[in-house]
């Protein structure tokens, strides 16, 4: 959210690797939820997923029978629809993914559009045009990535800590992964920005602390980058499942020994991504 645990980062600052790599955009639910194309672990997912699909899958069902039959407050029922698709996408197999997401872009801009002044309706969309510019590849993630930026933006400044500040989180890791200018919106301090407002919003969010902590290693912040992944240890909560808290202090331990690998080399970055819960 995965986003939701929307990999965070195998790319250098700037636009190098994306014109030769076929590669999307990561988002973090990301996820905002589990994150994005680079930090996905499709075995992970694939070993640990089935009883979390199987429970998201089951709950759909009924919340679109509500909306067929107009059962309960039209607004929780999108809300839910949209939040239950974006899950979907994240934990689904690959071909299954887009699917959901464009599912959960149906219910969310229908909520939108009769909420516009709630924060539900432009984060479930953001999130869920997040998850259809993923699984597009690289080109379908460059154009989309201004329209996901914007209504991420809108999200953010409705109600910054909704879903453990997942608008600031995604934020964050999209100026983190995406090229700098002028391919793309790409800047590490905005991503630090985003990022250090996500940690203060919803400091139990152990996705918050991996991403800072590896944004930071990105600036060259290593002391200030050990400290923040050290965090990820003490954090207990995830927007997705449970199984990606432990995912995220597996990649924190990953990051932590790469650091004591190249402590010979501290101007160089550790330049490897956490995986994807």
């Amino acid at each position: 959210m995965s986003g939701a645990y929307l990999t965070v980062g195998r790319f250098p600052r700037g636009a190098r690797a994306w014109l030769t790599s076929a590669m999307a955009i990561l988002l973090v639910l990301v996820s905002p939820g589990t994150g994005g194309a680079q930090l996905r672990d499709e075995e992970f997912i694939r070993q640990q997923a089935p009883p979390y699909l199987a429970r998201f899958q089951k709950e759909l069902e009924i919340c679109e029978k509500d909306w067929q039959q107009r059962k309960g407050p039209r607004p929780l029922v999108l809300r839910r629809l949209s939040q239950l698709c974006f899950y979907l996408g994240e934990l689904a197999e690959p071909g299954q993914r887009h699917a959901y997401y464009e599912k959960g872009k149906h219910y969310a801009e229908i909520l939108r559009k009769e909420q516009p002044h709630r924060v539900e309706g432009h984060y479930w969309l953001a999130a869920n045009l997040a998850g259809i510019a993923e699984v597009g590849g690289a080109g379908k993630a460059l154009q989309m990535l201004p329209e996901v930026v914007e209504i991420f933006s809108q999200a953010a400044s409705l109600e910054p800590a909704y879903d453990q500040a997942g608008a600031h989180r995604a934020l964050g890791s999209i100026f983190c992964e995406a090229p700098a200018w002028p391919i793309s919106v790409g800047d590490l301090d905005k991503a630090r920005h985003h990022l250090t407002l996500a940690v203060r919003l919803a400091p139990e969010n152990s996705t918050n602390h991996l991403y800072l902590g590896y944004t930071l290693l990105q600036l060259g912040r290593i002391p200030e980058a050990k400290a923040e992944l050290q965090q990820v240890f003490k954090a207990t909560a995830h927007p997705v499942w449970p199984l990606g808290v432990e995912h995220d202090r597996r990649e924190a331990r990953r990051l932590l020994k790469k650091l004591k690998e190249t402590a010979a080399r501290p101007k160089q970055s550790p330049g490897i991504a956490p995986g994807r819960p």
